[in-house]
């Protein structure tokens, strides 16, 4: 089936088990602060839907971000105690509609 999933029995389109569950089984296995660019270069992120996901993960909970100053600033991303546990039935998702 092109551009979607069965996922329990329902289809569902693959645009929307991407960004946010994506990330958060992403981050959980890196386990370490990244930059957003390192994910968008690594795992193919568009930079909308990175942007997107990282701001619903924050306003959850689940992420921390941080910057740092100096040509060039960096942004660094990394989960929380929260989004671990998150992260992990985001990744048995991923697995059970067969994107993982």
């Amino acid at each position: 089936m092109n551009g979607s999933y069965i996922f329990l029995g329902f289809k569902v389109p693959k645009r929307k088990l991407n960004g946010v569950l994506k990330l958060l089984a992403i981050l959980s296995g890196i386990n370490r602060e990244v930059t957003p660019y390192y994910i968008q270069r690594n795992y193919g992120f568009r930079f909308d839907t990175l942007s997107r996901a990282i701001n619903v993960l924050k306003e959850a909970g689940f992420i921390t971000e941080r910057y740092e100053e100096g040509p060039p600033p960096k942004r660094y991303i990394k989960l929380t105690e929260k989004g671990r546990e998150a992260a992990a039935c985001a990744k048995r998702i991923l697995e059970l509609a067969g994107v993982l």
